[in-house]
């Protein structure tokens, strides 16, 4: 992940183990994808006592999971930047401000470039 956005300069790093809350937010993506999944695998194919469906979801579902891990992780990192980060609609006329960033820790964190 790069350390400032390339388009306004908001660095990604806000502080030091910052993004371990991204943990909550995969896992509550993880299991809404896990239920629509299964969902889908129940309206089309259909549960039944007598063979092995439910596994064969079980397993297209982790299939699914591990290929999607990436983008899941990604999306997760943005959710939870954007919970801390207002976004500004002006960002274009009111460039970013050192002085303005929120819960930056400048002795824990590198010096921030003036560029973005």
């Amino acid at each position: 992940m790069p350390k400032n956005c390339q388009v306004c300069g908001q660095p990604t790093e806000i502080e030091v183990g910052f993004y371990y809350g991204t943990g909550y937010v995969s896992y509550a993506l993880t299991v809404g994808f896990s239920l629509i999944t299964f969902l889908i695998w129940f309206l089309f194919i259909g549960m039944s006592t007598d063979d092995n469906r439910f596994f064969y979801w079980l397993i297209a579902n982790a299939v699914l999971l591990v290929f999607l891990q990436p983008y899941l992780m990604r999306l997760s990192r943005t959710i939870w930047l954007s919970f801390f980060v207002r976004y500004n609609p002006h960002w274009k006329e009111q460039p970013l401000n050192k002085d303005s960033l929120e819960r930056i820790i400048p002795d824990q964190m590198e010096v921030i470039d003036d560029k973005p």
